[in-house]
């Protein structure tokens, strides 16, 4: 079993920072939670007093009797509220914004789950 990290970034000036990181979805493979991150990485829309914004992720492997939370979703909405960017930056960044609103995928274990499993 695998789950991806997605690391928020922040450019401001010549200073990076992570600003979030979340743990999001199960897969049964490396692969496809590659295919899942593909969609995910890149710019995404940039707060005012920003110059960049971009997003990573990476996939993990996990124990397959761990069942991974959903952490909330990424504070982006927050963020671009008290900083609203100036205009769409790109139809690549707003999408990455629509897919991180869509609930991340679970693979199916194949048996019942027990409701006290989770980590």
């Amino acid at each position: 079993m695998y789950t991806m990290i997605l690391l928020l970034y922040l450019q401001a000036g010549l200073d990076v920072t992570l600003d979030q990181a979340n743990l999001r979805g199960e897969f049964r493979s490396m692969g496809d939670c590659e295919a899942a991150a593909r969609k995910l990485r890149g710019p995404i829309p940039i707060p005012r007093n920003v110059q960049a914004a971009w997003q990573d992720v990476m996939c993990i492997k996990i124990d397959p009797k761990v069942s991974v939370n959903q952490m909330k979703p990424v504070e982006l909405g927050k963020l671009l509220q008290e900083h609203p960017p100036l205009g769409c930056q790109g139809e690549g960044a707003w999408e990455r914004v629509a897919e991180m609103c869509v609930a991340a995928p679970a693979a199916s274990k194949g048996g019942a789950d027990s409701p006290g499993g989770k980590r």
